[in-house]
């Protein structure tokens, strides 16, 4: 058994380990952190415990070294509270993503604290429970079996708002513990240390954090969050944060985007970027984590905290290639294959903009397409992101639209119109003109008709609707954008499917003229 102290005039902690099981153990971290915008600091801790896990110890320290990264990595703009949650949340959607995926994931159950100022949140993810004890009066917040961490894609979540008192003591510890302890001597107001205390409750299996509030005025400021700068020089075989680059991807910015290996033999994609870490990277990266879609990225986590700005993703599917390769290899896709790539790009769309990001940019470099038919989005820039000022719009980007160049008002249709232009580019090969950088006035759509390719009935119609100039003349949402796409593919559909049992029938009538004929002629031949 191994106690850990952490002193304080504001708040002393303790913390152990008991007995390790085969497949279930349990551990904690706490940490002091800068708090945000000009908040008190922050003491961050984190209980995990795991059931079902062949290398249990191993995985919860991995989980906590990732999550205490993640949490530095969240925009400034969040509460500590919200970053808490979402740091969570993104831990509970790759885990889910895990076990959809037919991976083996362990039974994880997640307890969270927050102490800042003369304020105290719990956060419960599962069966970790949390025991108050002041004045001899014990109050247990029981956690709650059945919300482990990834068993849904939504993280079950419950949140407390305390308000610590002075000399109160505060029990952390997975809920199985805390039922077959007996916890009548925290309420016992002793002078011996917390270790004596928490030392008897350390003989089961499990971990365990006791605090004791003091005074809270006293805490010191931490210091701030370091400073992530844009990496200048990249080239393979370079070391950085635990990761060795190991070689260049075919898709994404040029000499960007790398295949990297950390040092628990886990491959990555690392996509390096072209400015320092600022408050958009970060909203950007959070909007990408909090989206379930399986057409975009799954950014994953760090055990070490990023001393550079890059997004750490999973690497896509073997056989994916960007689409400018995949044109070349395959040629120009038939209608039935660029509704299905469509189709999936507007889902991932739609679920950026849900999470605050609008005018992105569809660079056909970073859309991958698989063999299967699989869509893979590594979303860029984009002008709309949360909580922070417009963004410019990259000098070369096509395709955009035009609101988006002359820095006009814009909504979601702006992703319409973009989504439109890379339906016409992978037709025809080109870009429509309202679509570049060099769109001259009075510029009037080219029917794809022009470049000799074979168009859906109505399909021009429809992308002449959603490349207008003028926003309000586009279709309303991108459902209707993508249901105009579909129905006329549909009726051709049910055109073949009508005109398929008359072709039967008119061959079955056929059959009942001729048949007495043939017999005829082989009785005369036989007599």
């Amino acid at each position: 058994m191994a106690l850990q102290l952490l002193e304080h005039p504001g708040i002393t902690l303790a913390s152990g380990t008991g007995l390790d099981l085969p497949h279930q153990a349990a551990r904690a971290r706490a940490m002091w952190l800068a708090g945000r915008q000009q908040r008190p600091p922050l003491l961050l801790v984190v209980l995990l415990w795991a059931r079902h896990c062949p290398d249990v110890v191993q995985s919860l320290e991995c989980h906590l070294d990732a999550l205490f990264a993640d949490f530095r990595c969240t925009p400034e703009g969040w509460s500590e509270t919200q970053a808490a949650r979402q740091v969570l949340a993104a831990l509970n959607l790759q885990l889910f993503r895990r076990q959809q995926a037919g991976q083996g994931v362990a039974e994880l159950h997640a307890g969270v604290l927050l102490m800042q100022g003369d304020e105290l949140q719990f956060l419960q993810a599962g069966s970790v429970g949390l025991a108050r004890a002041q004045k001899g009066v014990l109050q247990i917040l029981a956690g709650h079996e059945g919300q482990a961490l990834g068993a849904q894609a939504e993280l079950a979540l419950v949140q407390h708002s305390l308000v610590p008192s002075r000399g109160e003591h505060l029990l952390l510890a997975p809920q199985p513990l805390l039922d077959v302890s007996d916890l009548q001597g925290l309420c016992i107001q002793a002078e011996g240390a917390l270790g004596e205390l928490l030392r008897p409750l350390l003989q089961a299996p499990g971990a365990a954090v006791l605090l004791c509030v003091g005074e809270t005025q006293c805490l010191t400021p931490a210091l701030s969050a370091p400073a992530r700068p844009a990496l200048t020089q990249i080239v393979c075989g370079q070391q950085l944060d635990g990761w060795t680059l190991l070689r260049e991807c075919p898709y994404g910015p040029p000499e960007r985007v790398y295949v990297g290996r950390d040092e628990c033999g886990r491959e990555a994609v690392l996509w390096f970027a072209e400015e320092d870490a600022g408050e958009a990277f970060w909203q950007r990266e959070w909007a990408l984590r909090r989206s379930p879609q399986q057409a975009l990225p799954q950014v994953l986590s760090p055990h070490q905290t990023r001393s550079h700005a890059y997004l750490v993703l999973a690497k896509p599917p073997r056989g994916m290639r960007n689409l400018f390769d995949w044109v070349a290899a395959h040629g120009k896709p038939d209608a039935q294959t660029l509704l299905s790539l469509v189709t999936q790009l507007i889902a991932a769309v739609r679920s950026l903009q849900r999470r605050g990001m609008q005018g992105l940019w569809l660079n056909p470099r970073q859309i991958l397409l698989g063999d299967d038919g699989r869509v893979l989005f590594l979303p860029g820039a984009a002008v709309i992101l949360p909580g922070v000022a417009r963004q410019p719009v990259p000098e070369l980007a096509v395709p955009l639209a035009p609101e988006l160049r002359s820095g006009r008002a814009l909504d979601g249709r702006a992703d319409q119109f973009a989504l439109a232009a890379l339906v016409y580019w992978l037709m025809s090969g080109q870009w429509p003109e309202a679509a570049r950088g060099d769109v001259r006035p009075g510029h009037c759509y080219v029917p794809l008709a022009t470049f000799t390719v074979q168009v859906p009935q109505g399909w021009d119609g429809v992308l002449a609707r959603a490349l207008a100039p003028q926003p309000q003349a586009r279709f309303e949402a991108l459902s209707e954008f993508q249901q105009a796409l579909q129905q006329p593919l549909q009726a051709r559909r049910s055109q073949a499917l009508r005109r398929a049992p008359l072709q039967m029938a008119r061959l079955a009538a056929l059959g009942l003229v001729t048949l007495p004929l043939l017999l005829g002629l082989l009785l005369s031949l036989g007599g």
